[in-house]
C-alpha cells in the first residue's frame, strides 16, 4: 500500500468527523462525568470490532482528584442516557468514564500509546446570533458546560484515528493503544491513568492539542517546558465573636487566610528555575460585625521541575499552617488536581517531521517550542519516559474564534482532517518502517 494515496482517501471521513465533533460539542460533560461521550466512543469502536477497555480497567482509583459524589455521578448517567447514550454500555461503565482502544497487529513491534482528552469546561456557552454553533444548531445544551478548549475535537480525532488505523493494521507492526482520558481540565485525570498500568509496556507516547496559539496549517512537533503543578483547596476554621463587644474572644479565620496568602506569595523564589504560586479565591466570614470563624482558599503552585514545584508546595503548606496557628485557627487542605513537569523527546521529532511532510495542508512546521502552562498529559509522558520510553506533545494548528476557555470559543473544523492524516502518517512512519527508536 502507498501511504500517500491512503492519506488522500481519508478525505472521505471529513464530513463524519465534523458531525461527530458537533455532536460532542452539543453535549459537553465535565471531568469524571463524561458518560455520554465515553459511551458514544465505545459504541463506535465496538461496532467496528475494535477491542476497547473501559475506564475502570485503565485507572488507579487512588488518584481520583475532585471526584464527584455518587449522587452527582448517577445524575450524569441519567442525563447521558436521556441524551442518547447506549444504556447497556452505561451499565458496563459503572461509575467511571474514559476508555482505551487496543489495536493489535499480530506482529512484533513497538507499543505506541496515543492520548485524547474528552472533558469540557465549566463555562456557559455564548448564545449570541452569528456564532457558528448557534446558527448551525450545535451549541451546548448542558448548563454551565461547554467545550471551550477543543476537547470535542480531540475526542473526535482519537475516534477516527482508531478507525483509520484499524483499516491498515495489516500493514503495521506492534500495538497501538488509544486512550480517551477523562478529567483533563484542572489536571485531575491523567495521574489515575498513569498509575493504572495501561502505560507500563508502552515504548512511544504521542498526544496533542488543537490551537494553543498555532494557526490552521501549522504544526509544533515537540512542546517543551510543561510546569509541574498542584491545585489545592484550604479551609481555615476559627472562632466567631462580636467584633465590637468582644473581639478578643474570637479567632479570625480571614486574618489567617490573608496572612497565609501574603506569606505564600513571597515563597516562590528558586534559583533552579521558574516557580509560581497563586491564591485565586478567598471567601469567608458571615457579617461585618462578626469575627470570621471560617475562610476558604483556592490556590495552586507551579514549578519548572517537579522538585521545584514540590518545594513551593511545601512552603505554601507551611504558610497555611503557620498563619492558622498564629491566629488560633486550624486548617484543612485537600489536593484537587496535579500534573508533573515533562519535556518532549527529540528522538521522536524525525518521525513527526516525516509524517507531516506527506500532508500538504501543513504549510508551516516548527520542530520544537515552549509551552507556558501545565498539562495533565505530563504525567503520562513522564510515566512512559520513566521506563525508557519516548514521548512527544504536539500542537496541531487550528484557527479559533476566541481564546481557549472563553464562552465564544470555537475551532476551525478543517484541523480535524489535518490531525487525522498527521497521526496516521506518523504511526505509519513508526510502525510500518523498522527505524530504530
Amino acid at each position: 500500500m502507498e501511504i500517500g494515496s491512503y492519506l488522500e482517501k481519508l478525505n472521505r471521513y471529513e464530513t463524519e468527523m465534523i458531525a461527530q465533533r458537533r455532536d460532542f460539542h452539543k453535549h459537553p460533560e465535565p471531568g469524571w462525568r463524561e458518560f455520554r461521550t465515553t459511551a458514544k466512543i465505545i459504541e463506535v469502536l465496538e461496532q467496528h470490532e475494535i477491542p476497547v477497555k473501559y475506564g475502570h480497567e485503565i485507572i488507579n482509583k487512588n488518584y481520583l482528584w475532585s471526584y464527584p459524589s455518587p449522587e452527582e455521578i448517577n445524575a450524569c448517567i441519567r442525563r447521558a442516557e436521556s441524551q442518547g447514550a447506549n444504556p447497556e454500555i452505561l451499565k458496563k461503565m459503572g461509575a467511571f468514564t474514559g476508555a482505551c482502544a487496543v489495536l493489535e497487529t499480530g506482529r512484533p513491534g513497538p507499543v505506541v500509546a496515543l492520548r485524547f482528552d474528552i472533558d469540557c469546561n465549566d463555562v456557559s456557552e455564548c448564545t449570541d446570533s452569528g456564532r457558528q454553533p448557534v446558527e448551525e444548531n450545535f451549541c451546548s445544551v448542558n448548563e454551565n458546560c461547554m467545550h471551550a478548549c477543543g476537547h470535542d475535537g480531540h475526542g473526535t480525532l482519537g475516534l477516527f484515528v482508531c478507525l483509520a488505523l484499524n483499516e491498515i493494521k495489516d500493514q503495521l507492526s506492534g500495538t497501538v493503544k488509544v486512550i480517551f482520558q477523562p478529567a483533563e481540565e484542572g489536571v485531575r485525570g491523567a495521574q489515575s491513568v498513569a498509575e493504572g498500568g495501561i502505560l507500563d509496556d508502552v515504548d512511544i507516547f504521542l498526544t496533542s492539542h488543537l490551537g494553543m496559539g498555532w494557526k490552521t496549517g501549522e504544526l509544533l512537533a515537540l512542546s517543551r517546558g510543561f510546569l509541574s503543578t498542584t491545585k489545592m483547596d484550604a479551609e481555615i476554621s476559627g472562632l466567631s465573636s462580636h467584633a465590637g463587644a468582644s473581639p478578643q474572644d474570637g479567632h479570625n479565620a480571614i486574618l489567617a487566610a490573608c496572612a497565609a496568602t501574603l506569606s505564600m506569595h513571597t515563597a516562590c523564589q528558586d534559583s533552579r528555575g521558574a516557580a509560581r504560586i497563586n491564591v485565586g479565591t478567598i471567601k469567608g466570614g458571615s457579617g461585618r460585625n462578626v469575627v470570621a470563624d471560617h475562610a476558604f482558599l483556592q490556590l495552586e503552585t507551579r514549578g519548572e521541575t517537579t522538585s521545584i514545584e514540590q518545594t513551593v508546595f511545601g512552603r505554601a503548606m507551611d504558610a497555611l499552617e503557620g498563619a492558622a496557628k498564629m491566629f488560633g485557627c486550624t486548617v484543612k487542605t485537600e489536593i484537587k488536581g496535579s500534573a508533573s513537569s515533562a519535556d518532549s523527546d527529540r528522538e521522536l521529532e524525525p518521525y513527526i517531521k516525516a509524517g507531516a511532510a506527506r500532508i500538504p495542508e501543513i504549510h508551516h512546521y516548527v520542530p520544537d517550542g515552549g509551552f507556558s502552562g501545565s498539562e495533565d498529559a505530563a504525567y503520562l509522558m513522564e510515566k512512559v519516559q520513566s521506563h525508557g520510553g519516548r514521548a512527544a506533545y504536539m500542537c496541531i494548528g487550528c484557527d479559533i474564534a476566541a481564546p481557549h476557555h472563553n464562552s465564544k470559543f470555537n475551532i476551525d473544523e478543517r484541523a480535524l482532517l489535518i490531525g487525522l492524516k498527521l497521526y496516521v502518517s506518523i504511526l505509519w512512519e513508526i510502525l510500518h518502517k523498522t527505524l530504530p527508536i
